[in-house]
């Protein structure tokens, strides 16, 4: 997807002449999760859970407006999580391969919502993910990846990027979820700033709830 170009007047980046570029990734693709339902809630049967080697969870939303309660082999989950991190994990998808107790599986789609870990190991306490099938829309925190900050000039003169966000909260449907917007800021120079009104944003997505005219980072000593 092709990106905006910009150059630096007055601290605003405007669309005209080589400064940063914007995209956002392709949707997602869905990764894939084994999982079984569990019957009970609360505190004592999740701990069990954990004692057996395994992680409790829970789709919110789910088919029929229900939650499901499941059940995710410990160290499978923790693999992925590691792998994505925290903020990764609340805008990706999962096809969820759900068993039954018959024997039976199927399969749901969700997106991830929490990683709620032990403050006293970092162990996985739960996780949470919602319902999201391709054509219902979900909200979401986007992240935002930077790349070109190796050759910034701003950064080449003693600056540094300020996060102003660091994701980008958006309404997206199912199947066009991005897996980040990335910002090249090769060209930026110091005191530049880009803007919510510089992202490039997919077809499918919204950016929701904010000030278009407002800053998402800056390059600034």
């Amino acid at each position: 997807m092709g990106g905006l170009e910009a150059c630096s007047t007055s601290g605003r980046l405007l669309a005209t002449a080589g400064v940063a570029r914007f995209s956002a990734a392709a949707a997602n693709e869905a990764l894939t999760l084994e999982a079984e339902l569990r019957g009970d809630a609360g505190s004592i049967p999740c701990n069990k859970l954990r004692k057996a080697g395994k992680t409790p969870g829970i789709v919110f939303s789910g088919p029929g407006g229900e939650q499901q309660l499941l059940a995710f082999e410990s160290k499978a989950l923790s693999k992925v999580v590691t792998k994505l991190g925290r903020t990764a994990w609340a805008c990706s998808v999962f096809d969820l391969q759900i068993r039954s107790e018959d024997g039976s599986s199927n399969a749901v789609r969700a997106l991830g919502r929490q990683v709620h870990m032990a403050a006293d190991t970092d162990a996985i306490e739960n996780v949470t993910f919602v319902f999201c099938p391709p054509d219902r829309q979900v909200r979401v925190e986007v992240p935002l990846k930077v790349i070109g900050d190796d050759v910034s000039p701003g950064l080449k003169a003693g600056g540094r990027v300020n996060w102003i966000r660091r994701t980008i909260p958006c309404l997206a449907r199912g199947d066009s979820i991005p897996h980040d917007f990335t910002v090249d800021i090769s060209k930026m120079g110091l005191n530049d700033k880009l803007f919510f009104t510089d992202l490039k944003v997919p077809e499918g997505v919204a950016l929701r709830d904010v000030n278009r005219a407002l800053p998402i980072l800056k390059v600034a000593k």
